[in-house]
């Protein structure tokens, strides 16, 4: 699991240990009212770039604080 902040917004990284991305999950803690599609590809696009994740498809759930 990784965690971090990233444009405000706090994001868990859970990878499955079989190394098969469509079993992973990004959470994103929605800390203020609305999030936006934008925003969660913004989100998706930097932890794929920085490795993170394996695709940018990898399944997502956002969490209200």
């Amino acid at each position: 699991m990784y965690s971090l902040t990233f444009n405000g917004w706090k994001v868990e990284c859970h990878l499955c240990s079989d190394g098969y991305w469509k079993h992973d999950t990004v959470f994103i803690y929605n800390n203020k009212k609305t999030i936006s599609q934008k925003e969660i590809a913004v989100i998706l696009d930097y932890l794929y770039d920085e490795g993170f994740i394996q695709d940018r498809r990898t399944k997502y759930e956002i969490l209200e604080r």
